[in-house]
């Protein structure tokens, strides 16, 4: 069955692989709505070559009533997956009424222009960062709810307001608590890119190693083996097709569900840059900080639940990450 999918943020680091892995494994019309802030419209041509195909785009802001509501509507949209979000947790503490604005607010908006023209479902882009530092992880769907910055607040917010929605109205909702997305496609075409405003520990490793300078790691007397910090990862393919299984689950399984997405494993960040030394053939020189605000000392995913009720499996370890991630960093930026 054929259905048309709109992509918020479409062209960003996640929303450009989810859109991807849609057009290479699925027979849905892809639209893709962004307003190019943090991403560039190359790689909507580098989607389209890629996938073999060709998808619907429009520079536009999710917050945009009336221009969400035409492409709603012009476009027959049954489901959204909404990636356009601000996401950095130390700009966060800096512009929280901007994030307040851009992650909230214009998500209210395209819900009520979802819900106009008969959506059917909603999937939503949320993040670990709405558990509380009180839990023990590995931590599962259950797990106290809490943040540490108004970036986590925005999406605990935003999955407030959706599971509301659904009680409301009907619309089946897909709640995807993130942990950390890395690598890349296989082709090292697409990526997330070394822009001066990335946040991300990819795109930090790939600029110390550009300027030949140290990877900072904020903090080294974390309760953890070796002191760093300790998260969970996910490849960014494996976070792609977890949306497409999510939205076949929505198909069969009408409902609110809210899921984990990781690899289950915490990895801290001295076992991360050893595993991206060994598998790239790279030394990357470190350099040790004080901890940053709003950042947990241990955070990693029970991801039993997803593993059941999606039939989702993880395709890719951590070396597979570092190693796909580098194929991108060589072909756009040595």
């Amino acid at each position: 069955m054929t259905s048309n999918i709109l992509i918020t943020g479409g062209l960003g680091y996640i929303g450009s692989h989810t859109a991807l892995d849609l057009l290479i494994n699925t027979n849905d019309h892809i639209v893709i709505v962004d307003n190019c802030s943090n991403s560039s419209l190359s790689a909507l041509q580098k989607i389209q070559d890629i996938g073999k195909r060709e998808v619907s785009f429009y520079k536009a802001d999710v917050g945009d009533y009336d221009l969400m509501s035409e492409v709603i509507k012009n476009e027959n949209i049954e489901g959204v997956i909404h990636f356009a979000a601000a996401k950095s947790v130390g700009d966060s503490f800096n512009k929280p009424d901007f994030y307040y604005e851009n992650n909230v607010s214009s998500l209210m908006t395209l819900l009520n222009a979802a819900r106009s023209f008969n959506v059917k479902h909603f999937i939503f882009s949320s993040s670990a960062t709405v558990y509380s530092e009180s839990n023990q992880f590995p931590v599962d769907e259950n797990g106290k709810l809490g943040y540490i910055n108004p970036y986590g607040q925005t999406k605990l917010i935003g999955e407030d307001v959706l599971v509301r929605e659904h009680h409301q109205s009907g619309l089946n909702i897909g709640i995807l608590r993130y942990f950390n997305p890395l690598g890349n496609e296989s082709t090292g075409q697409l990526g997330d890119p070394l822009t001066p405003a990335a946040t991300n520990i990819m795109p930090m490793l790939f600029k110390a190693l550009q300027r030949d300078d140290s990877f900072l790691i904020f903090g080294d007397d974390y309760p953890s083996e070796d002191g760093t910090a300790v998260r969970d990862y996910i490849h960014v393919n494996d976070l792609a097709s977890a949306h497409r299984s999510m939205l076949n689950h929505l198909h069969n399984q009408p409902g609110c569900h809210i899921l984990n997405v990781g690899l289950g494993k915490g990895i801290s960040v001295l076992d991360l840059i050893s595993t991206f030394n060994r598998v790239n053939d790279v030394k990357v020189k470190i350099r040790h900080q004080q901890r940053r605000p709003g950042d947990l000392a241990i955070c990693f995913a029970d991801t039993k639940k997803i593993k059941t009720e999606l039939n989702w499996q993880p395709k890719h370890d951590l070396g597979d990450m570092c190693r796909d991630a580098f194929t991108f960093f060589n072909n756009h930026y040595r």
